[in-house]
């Protein structure tokens, strides 16, 4: 899926921390608790960090992260960890 498809849509677009988001997966930059959290299926974490707005969110990012997002950027600790060290899709392109 092309960087446009991905991020060029309404759902994405409302995302609270769309910014952040976007910077994580293209560069594997690290992110804030709440996103760490979320990435890696941690709910009871990311509900203690989540403010109001991520809250309300919360099933737009999973629908986001199920529908646009490479599989590999999410889904526990691990991968988060290898998708930081490789640096995001700008890593994986390279490789």
């Amino acid at each position: 899926m092309s960087n446009d498809a991905m991020f060029d849509n309404d759902l994405f677009r409302s995302l609270p921390q769309a910014q952040d988001l976007r910077e994580y997966v293209e560069d594997g930059r690290p992110s804030n608790h709440f996103l760490t959290a979320l990435l890696q299926n941690d709910l009871m974490t990311c509900l203690g960090r989540a403010d109001v707005r991520n809250k309300a969110a919360l099933e737009d990012y999973a629908t986001w992260l199920k529908s646009y997002a490479p599989g590999q950027c999410y889904g526990g600790r691990q991968e988060v960890a290898d998708w930081i060290a490789h640096r995001g899709m700008q890593g994986k392109e390279r490789a």
